[in-house]
């Protein structure tokens, strides 16, 4: 196989903001693999938390013999830590393998099959009136993930609540509060229509969740990384958030799943911010998830082609030209 490697920027509609960055562009790394005419993609971002660009670039590159002699997807589990690396390859050989066998992804992995799905809309840290804004102007989202910081809360979910009576929520504050600020908010917030807090604490300092009631489940997002953390999360976490540039591709994030599923956990599916290349691949794992947030393609200036086709607050299955 030929190995293609290549750093795309992609700039954003608006800076995005969360808890503890800004981001002004997005950062994404292209693979593809080539054999006998046809080719294989896959992409993944760079995150603080993860691996940088550059970093995953060239973890991919120091793979390129083996690459040539036909890596596995089973293999490069053990030749390529978690992260966006892994992410971009692996999704690259499955995207080969569909197109070798005819097949689609979804087929291959014997997943349900393919249907528009109710996808999240994220709205990121900014004023109150800024958020309420962007929920109106989204008014086919009936599902919207407001980003919130050490210094927001309740307040903002009040506002966004009653400007969008039709919305329900996920509140994400990125690992930015306490746990008398998690508290406080589960006191107030409990009749307005939030379906999951996401990584309320950090997660490295994630126990006292278990000491915590909440009408409202906790997803783990940053305390979740790949399959040894599933043992972890019970008792925390009702439901763990699977990204596949964390969990490094959509293999693992299949083993993940299932897995989560056998212990009674809820599973969600996640993005760090890619084209529609990158969604691609997240819309197969969300076939068997409770909860996705797909939308990174509708917070960039501008889109691959074929693009994903988002209606009515759901996504679609990508078509054959864009990925698997």
């Amino acid at each position: 196989m030929q190995l293609i490697v290549e750093i795309d920027r992609w700039p954003v509609k608006r800076p995005f903001k969360i808890a503890y960055h800004t981001f002004t562009q997005r950062d994404l790394l292209r693979v593809e693999l080539r054999r006998d005419g046809l080719i294989g993609r896959g992409e993944a971002g760079g995150h603080p938390h993860l691996e940088s660009i550059e970093d995953a670039a060239e973890r991919v590159r120091s793979l390129r013999d083996e690459i040539a002699d036909g890596i596995s997807r089973e293999a490069l589990l053990t030749r390529l830590p978690r992260g966006p690396a892994r992410n971009a390859l692996d999704c690259a050989l499955w995207d080969l393998e569909a197109k070798s066998t005819g097949q689609r992804v979804w087929e291959i992995a014997e997943l349900p099959d393919p249907r528009p799905i109710l996808t999240a809309y994220t709205i990121g840290v900014a004023p109150v009136a800024d958020m309420v804004a962007e929920a109106q102007r989204m008014a086919d989202y009936p599902l919207l993930k407001l980003k919130v910081d050490s210094d927001s809360g309740f307040d903002l979910l009040k506002a966004v609540a009653d400007a969008r009576p039709d919305a329900s929520f996920i509140i994400d504050a990125n690992e930015g509060w306490r746990p008398e600020q998690l508290q406080s908010f589960i006191a107030a917030a409990s009749d307005l229509r939030v379906d999951l807090i996401e990584q309320p604490l950090p997660h490295d300092d994630d126990e006292a969740l278990a000491d915590i009631a909440s009408p409202m489940p906790f997803a783990a997002d940053e305390s979740f990384h790949g399959l040894p953390d599933l043992d972890r999360m019970p008792g925390r976490y009702e439901v763990i958030n699977i990204k596949l540039d964390k969990i490094g591709g959509l293999t693992e994030a299949l083993l993940a799943a299932r897995a989560a599923r056998e212990q009674g956990l809820k599973v969600m599916v996640g993005c760090n911010g890619g084209t529609s290349l990158g969604i691609a691949p997240a819309y197969c794992l969300a076939l068997l998830c409770d909860f996705a947030d797909l939308d990174s393609p509708l917070l960039l200036a501008r889109d691959r082609e074929p693009a994903t086709d988002y209606k009515n607050g759901r996504v679609s299955a990508p078509t054959v030209d864009c990925w698997g």
